[in-house]
């Protein structure tokens, strides 16, 4: 009974990782700045009923071991030397939690450090309860499923709200969905040839650029499950599917979100010539069959989305430095640069509240964290924990290559984490919002390939 509600949480989380419900809990100022307060999300309580079932599976008498033996089995054993230890990414991972501490002596608000901290220590426990329990805890099928079908939700909200200009309403207030018009301030629009203000789509989610980011999640998790399923379905089937993963990606589109959907298409070209020149010899007829299904399917949304709302395109394609996104984002890196060497930080959580005293005279909304999460690190914890969070990527990137070289699901899931990577350079939402935050960390941990492709290949449905 209690693995029963342990799964139905663990789906549940990854279908709602786009939902903003929340209290907010504590606010800086009379005004509101969503980088100096903070909030409790329904997202959290899944978290802690997680963590909570997950001690009791570990500490209770009846369960000797976390994983099951036959499963543990399975896994290669690991050589041990005096340098396990720095191999080992989990190491500097600790590390930098530790840095990320030390550095709220220099917070201008201890208490907004201190949350801070306190968030990040909730992710680091989600990135080891996904990479050394729920991957191979839980059913696979079901949680490529979970998040496919958490972003067909948001696709068909996606879409009524571009098509609509508007908000969708009809009790979706309850996930989080915002209201939205594109003449209210601080709604994300553009203009497109002719004039016209469009609003792009927010699903239930505080920016279009989140929503694209869980979209690509939730197209490339359609992917895995699409390949490794060996379940057996008729045509009709099949091409449902294949006509929802569709419908997702024309919503993806709508969030013109140039960043993630660049990044998704270079990874896709990516994985087309890894395929034709590497792994060609790993695809039997039923997968290549599969993977033109989905390039057809590629193609036919494009094309559609490109018919339609051609003139849109055309214009988000156009790119300067007067551009206002692209001029806010080199004015925020240049202010996070402005000093000399940062050695230890202005204090997690605090680059904001370090700006507006440093530029006082901005309106109250220009008030942001740098749209760059390695130099968001690097203005709160100094360039000593920026060195110590890049160690932990690195030894990602090492263990990945040194256990499983370059394999075709290696090689799926490592265009995702750098196109996660990528996306960092580019937007913060990855480091600041829960959203996000949920996204970059089940990403890093789903790098712990050995685990991975033991539980895709038991995919038996």
């Amino acid at each position: 009974m209690i693995f029963a509600f342990e799964q139905v949480f663990f789906y549940l989380l990854l279908f709602s990782i786009p939902f903003q419900r929340r209290i907010i809990l504590w606010q800086q100022n009379w005004y509101f700045n969503e980088w100096q307060s903070f909030s409790f999300y329904f997202t959290d309580i899944l978290l802690l009923l997680l963590f909570a079932l997950w001690c009791y599976d570990y500490f209770s008498k009846s369960i000797k071991f976390l994983i099951p033996r036959q499963t543990r089995d399975k896994f290669p054993r690991e050589t041990r030397d005096k340098f396990s230890k720095l191999k080992n990414p989990d190491f500097y991972l600790v590390i930098f939690v530790l840095i990320s501490a030390v550095s709220v002596k220099n917070a201008q608000s201890t208490i907004l450090g201190l949350f801070t901290i306190v968030k990040m220590i909730e992710f680091v426990l989600f990135y080891f309860y996904i990479k050394y329990y729920a991957l191979l805890k839980f059913d696979v099928f079901y949680a490529l499923l979970a998040l496919f079908a958490g972003g067909l939700f948001q696709s068909v909200i996606a879409i009524l709200q571009f098509v609509f200009q508007s908000s969708v309403g009809f009790g979706l207030r309850i996930f989080g969905e915002g209201f939205l018009k594109p003449d209210l301030r601080g709604v994300a629009v553009f203009f497109n040839n002719i004039g016209q203000k469009i609003m792009r789509s927010y699903g239930t989610t505080p920016h279009p650029n989140i929503l694209a980011g869980y979209l690509f999640l939730s197209i490339f998790s359609f992917i895995a499950w699409y390949f490794y399923s060996k379940s057996r379905y008729s045509k009709k089937i099949e091409w449902l599917l294949l006509s929802f993963w569709g419908v997702m990606l024309f919503a993806f589109f709508t969030t013109f979100s140039r960043t993630v959907i660049f990044i998704a298409f270079a990874g896709l070209c990516f994985r087309v010539i890894f395929i034709f020149f590497k792994d060609k010899a790993e695809l039997n007829k039923t997968l290549e069959l599969k993977f033109r299904n989905i390039m057809l399917v590629c193609f036919i949304a494009t094309f559609i989305f490109s018919i339609f709302y051609g003139q849109e395109i055309l214009s988000r394609l156009s790119l300067s430095s007067h551009d206002e996104a692209v001029a806010f984002r080199l004015y925020y890196g240049k202010e996070a640069l402005i000093s000399a060497v940062n050695w230890f930080g202005v204090g997690a959580g605090n680059f904001v509240n370090w700006f507006m005293m440093y530029e006082p005279y901005h309106p109250k909304w220009f008030y942001q964290p740098v749209h760059n999460i390695y130099l968001l690190i690097y203005s709160e914890t100094g360039l000593i924990g920026l060195v110590v969070f890049s160690l932990f990527l690195i030894m990602l990137v090492f263990n990945l290559i040194q256990k499983n070289r370059f394999q075709l699901v290696s090689m799926s899931i490592f265009v995702v984490f750098l196109s996660f990577l990528f996306i960092g350079f580019f937007d913060h939402f990855l480091w600041t919002l829960q959203q996000g935050r949920l996204m970059f960390w089940l990403v890093l941990a789903l790098l712990n390939q050995s685990k991975w492709r033991i539980a895709l290949n038991n995919l038996d449905r």
